[in-house]
């Protein structure tokens, strides 16, 4: 019991500091924001204008979306197709993956009946 315990304050300790960690780094990247209350009490705020850019940063970044394919056009390319990284699975690959984790157990269990079977009511109800 002594060691369960333990372990369980060790793994709170981690996630407490861990979560600690990943805020510090989200609020250097958030511009800071500015908190002031109005005439009726109401808390406003207010953030700090981004930089701005050149027309010609606007344009490299223009050029590079449209060279990524994330940039499209009209109705003919929507939704825009996703870019991907890296050589992905074949077909046969993803059915080999399925099928073993078929074997060893690994798939979900409360589809395997779907469609439900009918039951043994006609499906009316006694209250008219």
């Amino acid at each position: 019991m002594k060691t369960l315990t333990a372990t369980l304050l060790l793994c709170a300790g981690l996630t407490a500091a861990a979560t600690t960690v990943q805020a510090q780094q989200v609020q250097s990247t958030m511009p800071t924001a500015t908190y002031k209350r109005d005439a009726f009490g109401d808390w406003r705020v207010s953030y700090p204008a981004p930089t701005a850019k050149t027309s010609a940063q606007v344009s490299a970044e223009l050029a590079q979306s449209k060279q990524d394919g994330q940039y499209t056009f009209g109705q003919e390319d929507y939704p825009p197709a996703v870019a991907t990284n890296g050589a992905m699975e074949s077909r046969a690959q993803v059915e080999q993956d399925l099928q073993t984790a078929e074997m060893q157990g690994q798939m979900a269990s409360d589809q395997e009946s779907y469609p439900p079977t009918p039951m043994a009511h006609s499906g009316t109800s006694a209250i008219q």
